[in-house]
C-alpha cells in the first residue's frame, strides 16, 4: 500500500458478533457494507473513487425523496426541496467533483435541491469558507454544465429571470435560490475593530437567525435529508472538535463557538447531526484510522465521555442513529503512522520499524505488540481498539534476522524488544508487551536474557546486573500478555488435532480441536515437564526445510513468490476486490497490506528456527514460567478454546502452575487477593457445533470472522484492565509518575465497586 506519510523516529520512551451484513453494489462500484454497530462502510482505492461512491448515495437518497416527497412526513419545505447541509474541506470538494461528473444531469438541482452549512467562521486565519467552496467547486461549474445541456431561456425560466442573461447572472441566481448562508460579515468587521464584545453579540444574533430560518423551513427537529462532511484526525466533525462543551447538548440548534485564537464560529450542533435522515462522511488523507476505530469500537468508558474525546462517536449513540451513517474512505485514510527505532548490536546498525498509533496522553502507556506468522495484519484490531490514551506500536521483524543462524533469530528479536522496553522505561513510560502466536518464543528469549545463561540458575533480583534489574522493573510495571502464544509442545498438539480432523472427514467422528487433555506432568520437585504423549522430539525439527533454506539460491526462489504476489496486488481489479469482500472492515482495509509486506522467506526462516531444536526450546519455555514467578512479573494469557494450532489446555496448565506459585509466594488463599496477577482468559465459540475452521480461532486478534469481532472486544477489555492494574500498582509504589488515564480509570471503577459491595451486603 503506497505511503505518503514521512517516517518518524521511533521514540521508544517511546467489539456483539457482527450482524449479517447488507451489501449494496452497482456494477463497477465498490461494495457498501453495513457493519455490526449499524453504520455503512465503503472503501475504495483512491479519493476520486471514494467520492464517486459518496456521490451515488446523494443520488440514491434524492431519488427516494423524489418518489415519496409529495404527501410525505415533515414540513412543506422538506416535501418541496431535498435539503443538504454541507461541511468544508478537500474531501467534500472531491464529492462536488464526483457529483458534477456523474449526476449533474440526473438530479434537478435548481428545482429540488437546497443547501445549508454546518459551520461558518470569522476572524480565523487560513479559514476556507464552506459556502465559498460550494460556489466555486460546485455551483459555478454546475451552471456551466447546465448551460451546455439547456438553452439559457430554459434556465432563466426556472430561476424566474428574464433574458438576455449571462452565465454569471445565472450562477448568481442559482446561489440566491439554492443557498441558505450563514452571514458573518458584520462579525468580521467587529473583530477587525477589536470589539470582541460586539462580535460575540452579532455572532449570537446570526446564530439565532440561522436557527430560526432552518426551523421555519424544516421544523423544530431541524432534520436535513442529508449531511455531507469530512472528519478530522481527532474524530472532530463539523465545528465540533474534542472537548467542545456544546457536545453535551442534544437539542437541535445552532451555536456560537469561541476558539482559543479569538475567532468565532456559528455552527450546527449535535442534535442536528443525530436528527438528520442520512449522514454521509467522506474520509481521506493520512491517520484517520484512529478516529474511525473509536467510532466502531465498543468501549467500557462512559459513552458521553467518549463523545467528548472523539465527537464522531455521537453518531453511534443508538443503533438507529448509526444506521443512518455512511462512511466512505480511501485506503490512504486507513493508515497508521510508521515509526523507526534504531540501535547497534555488536557494531551492526539495526533498524526496526513499527506501525504506531500515537496515544493522547504524553508520556503515557506505550504498549508493544509482537505479531505471529501472519505478520502485522494480526494486530490491526489492537492498533485501533486499545485505549486512545495509550501509544500502540506493532513491531516489524526487520530484515537483519534473515541472515542469522537458526539459534540466533529469536534472540535477535528479543534484543530489539529489550532495547525498546528499556528506552521507554528510562524515560518513565510503562511498556507492557503483547505477543501473538510464534511471538511467544520472542517473549521466552526476552525473559531468558535476564539470567544470561539459558541453562543456568535463576539468580535473585538483588544479584542481577543493573540493566537486567531495569528490565524486570519495566516488565513488572506493564506485564506480559500472551495471546494464543506458541510453544514446541503445540506442534505435537496440532498433530493430534490433524488426526482428529482426518477422522472427522473420513469416519464422521465428532470434531474436536482440544488436542491433548493433559500437556504437562510434574516432576518430584513440583516443576512442570511435558507429558510423554505431548513431549516434542528431536525428530519434530523441520530438517528438510532447514536444508532447503541453506541451499544457494533458496532465498531467490522464495522471493519470487513475493514478487508474483505483489505484482498481482498492483492490479486495480484485485485491490478493489479485496476491499469489497463481505468481511469485517478491519480485514478489508489491511488485506492488501498483509500480502504486500509479507516476506515468505522470512516467514519460513522463523518457522524453521522455532522448530530447529524443539526439545531445548520447550525446556527453555518451562524455565520462563519460573522466571515470571521469581521476579514477580504479571502475566495474562488469552486463548480460544478451539485453537487448532495452540493448546488451550497448555495455557491453562501453565496458568495454574503460576497461580499456585503466586499464592504460595504471597501467602494468600484466593486469586483475587494476589498483588501480582497470573490471569487466564478462555474465549469460547457462540455456536454449538465446532466448524471446520483451522485458522480463525487462532487468529482471534485479526477479526477474520463475524464472531472474531466480538472476541477482540473481550481481548481489549481484558488487556486494558490487566495493564491499568499493573501500572496503578507501580504508581502507588512511587516507581512511576501518576498518569491521568489511570486516575480516570480508577474513578470509573469506584461506582462499580460500590455496587458490588452493596450486592454482597
Amino acid at each position: 500500500m503506497p505511503r505518503t506519510t514521512p517516517r518518524k523516529e521511533f521514540t521508544v520512551a517511546t467489539s456483539g458478533a457482527l450482524a449479517r451484513r447488507k451489501i449494496n453494489k452497482k456494477p463497477g462500484s465498490s461494495v457498501l457494507i453495513r457493519e455490526e454497530v449499524g453504520f455503512h462502510m465503503g472503501i475504495a482505492g483512491t479519493l476520486s473513487d471514494t467520492a464517486l461512491q459518496a456521490a451515488d448515495l446523494v443520488k440514491k437518497n434524492y431519488t427516494r425523496w423524489l418518489k415519496h416527497s409529495q404527501g410525505g412526513a415533515g414540513s412543506n419545505y422538506r416535501q418541496n426541496y431535498f435539503t443538504i447541509a454541507v461541511g468544508g474541506g478537500n474531501t467534500v470538494k472531491a464529492e462536488y467533483r464526483a457529483l458534477l461528473e456523474r449526476h449533474h444531469s440526473t438530479i434537478d438541482w435548481i428545482k429540488h435541491v437546497r443547501f445549508f452549512f454546518l459551520e461558518e467562521s470569522s476572524g480565523e486565519k487560513n479559514w476556507e469558507s464552506s459556502r465559498d467552496a460550494l460556489i466555486e467547486e460546485f455551483l459555478s461549474p454546475l451552471a456551466s454544465k447546465l448551460l451546455k445541456l439547456n438553452r439559457p431561456r430554459t434556465l432563466a425560466a426556472q430561476l424566474g429571470i428574464v433574458i438576455p442573461v449571462s452565465e454569471d447572472e445565472i450562477t448568481a441566481c442559482m446561489i440566491k435560490a439554492m443557498v441558505n448562508s450563514i452571514n458573518l460579515v458584520e462579525v468580521n468587521k467587529a473583530l477587525r475593530s477589536k470589539n470582541k464584545s460586539l462580535a460575540k453579540k452579532l455572532a449570537q444574533r446570526e446564530s439565532e437567525r440561522y436557527q430560526r430560518n432552518i426551523k421555519k423551513k424544516l421544523g423544530s427537529a431541524m432534520s436535513f435529508h442529508m449531511i455531507i462532511s469530512g472528519i478530522g484526525k481527532d474524530g472532530g466533525i463539523g465545528a465540533l472538535s474534542p472537548y467542545t462543551p456544546e457536545l453535551k447538548n442534544k437539542r437541535p440548534g445552532s451555536v456560537v463557538l469561541q476558539r482559543e485564537n479569538g475567532s468565532l464560529r456559528v455552527a450546527l450542533n449535535r442534535g442536528v447531526f443525530i436528527g438528520s435522515d442520512c449522514i454521509s462522511l467522506i474520509i481521506s488523507g493520512n491517520l484517520k484510522l484512529k478516529a474511525l476505530g473509536r467510532f466502531e469500537m465498543e468501549e467500557s468508558a462512559d459513552f458521553e465521555q467518549t463523545v467528548l474525546e472523539t465527537p464522531l462517536r455521537m453518531l453511534r449513540e443508538t443503533k438507529e442513529i448509526a444506521q443512518k451513517v455512511y462512511i466512505f474512505a480511501d485506503e490512504q485514510a486507513l493508515h497508521v503512522d510508521e515509526t523507526v527505532f534504531r540501535y547497534t548490536d555488536n557494531g551492526n546498525p539495526i533498524e526496526i520499524k513499527a506501525e504506531t498509533r500515537e496515544g493522547e496522553e504524553d508520556g503515557g502507556i506505550h504498549i508493544l505488540l509482537m505479531h505471529g506468522f501472519m505478520g502485522l495484519f494480526s494486530f490491526t484490531s489492537l492498533l485501533l481498539r486499545l485505549p486512545s490514551a495509550w501509544t500502540v506500536s506493532a513491531l516489524h521483524r526487520g530484515s537483519y534476522a534473515k541472515s542469522l543462524k537458526d539459534d540466533e533469530i529469536f534472540a535477535h528479536y528479543a534484543l530489539s524488544l529489550r532495547k525498546a522496553i528499556l528506552k521507554n522505561w528510562r524515560s518513565g513510560r510503562p511498556t507492557p508487551i503483547v505477543g501473538h502466536s510464534i511471538a511467544g518464543v520472542i517473549s521466552d528469549h526476552l525473559l531468558l536474557s535476564i539470567i544470561g545463561d539459558y541453562d543456568g540458575l535463576i539468580p535473585p533480583y538483588s544479584k542481577l546486573k543493573a540493566e537486567d534489574k531495569q528490565l524486570v522493573d519495566a516488565l513488572r510495571a506493564g506485564g506480559i500478555i500472551n495471546l494464543a502464544t506458541w510453544a514446541p509442545t503445540d506442534a505435537v498438539n496440532t498433530g493430534k488435532n490433524v488426526k482428529n480432523l482426518i477422522s472427522h472427514m473420513r469416519q464422521k467422528t465428532a470434531l474436536n480441536y482440544s488436542g491433548f487433555e493433559q500437556v504437562y506432568t510434574e516432576n518430584f520437585e513440583g516443576q512442570l515437564q511435558p507429558h510423554e504423549l505431548a513431549a516434542p522430539l528431536d525428530s519434530d525439527a523441520l530438517d528438510g526445510l532447514g536444508k532447503f533454506l541453506s541451499m544457494p539460491g533458496a532465498r531467490t526462489i522464495v522471493h519470487s513468490f513475493n514478487l508474483i504476489t505483489r505484482a498481482l496486488l498492483k492490479t486495480r481489479k484485485v485491490q478493489q476486490k479485496m476491499l469489497n469482500t463481505n468481511s469485517p472492515y478491519i480485514l478489508r482495509i489491511v488485506g492488501g497490506r498483509l500480502l504486500k509486506k509479507i516476506s515468505f522467506y522470512g516467514m519460513l526462516k522463523e518457522v524453521n528456527a522455532a522448530l530447529h531444536d524443539p526439545r531445548e526450546y520447550q525446556a527453555r519455555h518451562i524455565k520462563t514460567l519460573d522466571i515470571l514467578l521469581r521476579y514477580d512479573i504479571p502475566v495474562l494469557s488469552i486463548v480460544h478454546k478451539d485453537d487448532f494450532l495452540v493448546s488451550a489446555n497448555r495455557h491453562r496448565e501453565e496458568q495454574q502452575y503460576l497461580l499456585r506459585g503466586r499464592l504460595k509466594k504471597e501467602g494468600v488463599k484466593l486469586e483475587q487477593n494476589l498483588q501480582i496477577p497470573a490471569r487466564y482468559v478462555l474465549l469460547q465459540r457462540e455456536q454449538e457445533e465446532l466448524p471446520v475452521d483451522l485458522l480463525n480461532p487462532h487468529l482471534l486478534v485479526m477479526s477474520t470472522s463475524n464472531e472474531g469481532n466480538k472476541m477482540i472486544r473481550q481481548i481489549t477489555s481484558a488487556i486494558t484492565e490487566f495493564v491499568n492494574e499493573n501500572v496503578d500498582r507501580t504508581i502507588n509504589a512511587a516507581e512511576l509518575e501518576p498518569l491521568a488515564s489511570i486516575k480516570k480509570w480508577k474513578d470509573k471503577k469506584k461506582p462499580l465497586k460500590r455496587q458490588r459491595r452493596a450486592r454482597a451486603m
